[in-house]
């Protein structure tokens, strides 16, 4: 294909050596489409500000679009002399159409607002998606509460039995995880979303481009209006790494609830066998592999964030090649979350919830402690301090959970530490040992009691139904300005 055309100043070829050192090439492959579509983009701006004429363009784009379905096709082999995609793609189109016209591609362009442009849409797109895999995983949380609000299973603090509560507030509590992640995506999404071409090296250019209009062909919803401001910041990386961590947090924190309640110890689940491994010598073993898998793999995004903070900590402002090291931090952390949400999504399809097993663990537990003491402060108007006295010493002095429902036991306790007779009547212990009746004695808002479970689910769908259509205008004006380039590109090509 003969020599990159970017190293017209320097005398000598970089030796295989340093080349292997330095190229991104492969790794530019991730973002070789956005890269064309930039062109393609760039370069009807510039005939449309009268830099290119008719057939100039004519010629540009249909080697772009060639080159766009042979890269589709994986019909394209890479020419490993060069440093990355860039000059590869400027190059094809000279070989294709002649340095006359082909050479005037990059025309009020560097690599340094090109590359940011590719990223931008690059992550503009992992975003998306990883909105639309958030909802589907919301939609199977949202079946499964509504399948167990009356599972009843203990509430866990210190990894301690603590309170009463059902299964449903439990899934809900991570459903308010999901909505969060999503709410945060819209937010980095609509900062991403703005265009840093034009920007030039760093200082912009004397030839009279117009950023409003590439803006709109790309569905940016402005641009980043400092050129040094557009090529050298990063943070909108960073900011989509930490996205990317702080989820792959919450989906590890989810996968270690279901290796713990998995176990034969707890029994509270059960993963289907397609999600499971067997043991190669113990044959009683069914192994929840994948969810071992997911919470090992969600280390690796939480440590590609610490290695981008680190790689641009220490960066001045301007560019720098260290940046193209980010390309494998973002692929990587999107691939793995992709690889991710889907099997957890399936897990949860097909997951069985032991509510025996729960009861019985229930019952076998002093979780209703606390409601004794609040019933003790509401219905005797004893301090919560005594209150909390008389139960602690209670279940000190029992030998089984049910000695918390023994009258004579709690009486004796009540006069010992308050110096008053106080007669419990067996209308008292029956509301205490009826479950239902004290979860629904919980008035808090979002408490695990009945109405507030069915209100926090009611609650939960507004909120996702809110994100869902913001998510759509989001993909809307994507595709409108997907629509408007196409369209431009056939009438300029016909």
């Amino acid at each position: 294909m003969g020599k990159d055309p970017y190293r017209v100043r320097l005398k000598e070829p970089l030796t295989k050596k340093v080349l292997n050192f330095i190229s991104s090439l492969k790794d530019d492959l991730w973002i070789v489409e956005e890269d064309i579509i930039g062109t393609e983009v760039h370069n009807i701006m510039l005939y449309e500000q009268k830099i290119l004429t008719k057939n100039e363009i004519k010629l540009i784009l249909k080697v772009l679009e060639d080159l766009k379905e042979k890269f589709q096709k994986d019909q394209i082999s890479l020419d490993e002399d060069f440093e990355d995609i860039h000059p590869f793609i400027e190059k094809c189109v000279i070989d294709e159409i002649g340095i006359e016209i082909g050479g005037k591609i990059h025309t009020g362009r560097s690599r340094n607002d090109q590359v940011s442009v590719d990223i931008r849409l690059k992550v503009r797109e992992g975003l998306n998606l990883l909105s639309f895999l958030l909802f589907e995983l919301f939609e199977e949380f949202i079946k499964l509460s509504k399948k167990t609000k009356d599972f009843f299973l203990p509430l866990y603090t210190h990894f301690q039995r603590g309170q009463l509560g059902v299964f449903a507030h439990y899934i809900n509590n991570y459903s308010a995880h999901l909505l969060r992640t999503i709410e945060r995506i819209e937010e980095i999404f609509h900062r991403i979303n703005r265009n840093p071409l034009g920007a030039c090296a760093i200082g912009g250019t004397s030839i009279n481009i117009n950023r409003e209009r590439t803006a709109e062909l790309f569905g940016f919803e402005g641009i980043v209006y400092n050129s040094i401001d557009a090529i050298s910041s990063r943070d909108y990386i960073y900011e989509t790494l930490m996205g990317l961590s702080l989820l792959s947090v919450d989906l590890s924190r989810i996968a270690e609830d279901l290796l713990i309640w998995s176990s034969r110890e707890f029994g509270f689940v059960e993963i289907d066998d397609q999600y499971c491994s067997v043991s190669s010598v113990m044959p009683q073993k069914k192994n929840p592999d994948t969810i071992e898998l997911i919470r090992g793999k969600s280390s690796k995004v939480i440590a590609n964030l610490f290695s981008a903070s680190l790689l641009i900590k220490a960066i001045p402002t301007g560019y720098f090649r260290d940046f193209q090291e980010l390309k494998i931090n973002l692929r990587n952390s999107f691939e793995i979350i992709f690889s991710i949400l889907p099997i957890l999504t399936e897990i949860f399809k097909s997951i069985k919830i032991n509510k025996s097993r729960m009861l019985n663990t229930v019952n076998n537990s002093y979780v209703l402690a606390l409601d004794l003491a609040e019933l003790l402060v509401q219905e005797k108007n004893i301090p919560f301090r005594q209150s909390h006295k008389i139960v602690a010493s209670l279940v000190k002095d029992s030998k089984n959970p049910k000695d918390i429902f023994n009258k004579e036991k709690l009486q004796n306790y009540i006069l010992e530490i308050t110096e008053k007779k106080i007669d419990i009547s067996e209308q008292f212990i029956k509301e205490l040992s009826d479950l239902n009746t004290c979860l629904n004695k919980r008035i808090s808002q979002g408490s695990p009691s009945k109405l507030e479970v069915e209100k926090n689910i009611s609650l939960l769908k507004i909120q996702k139904n809110h994100l869902f259509n913001l998510y759509e205008k989001r993909i809307q004006r994507i595709q409108n300005a997907e629509n408007l380039l196409k369209q431009k590109i056939n009438e300029l090509i016909s």
